[in-house]
């Protein structure tokens, strides 16, 4: 999925809000993405977006976690790391 977004539609929470099932059926279908502003400065809070593009998200951050977990064992395999226990750490740390 491609998102331009230049084409993403932007409505306040009261437009959003009287359009939703509009919105839901635009983005689940339409794959359209509708970016729901509030406030003076009219900043963008929340998004209505298809949830493929979440579940493509999550994925990503599964993969990006997936490398640093790998780098972090390498680091330890190889001694430029070493291994703290939890209870060491929470001495450490007051707690």
């Amino acid at each position: 999925m491609v998102l331009n977004a230049a084409d993403n539609q932007t409505l306040t929470v009261s437009e959003a809000r009287n359009n939703f099932s509009e919105l839901v059926n635009r983005a689940a279908f339409g794959k359209e993405v509708t970016l729901v502003h509030r406030g003076r400065n009219q900043r963008a809070v929340v998004a209505i977006v298809p949830a493929e593009l979440i579940e493509a998200y999550e994925a990503l951050v599964d993969q990006e976690d997936g490398r640093i977990a790998m780098e972090r064992l390498a680091d330890l395999e190889a001694g430029r790391d070493v291994l703290i226990p939890a209870d060491e750490v929470e001495r450490r740390l007051g707690l």
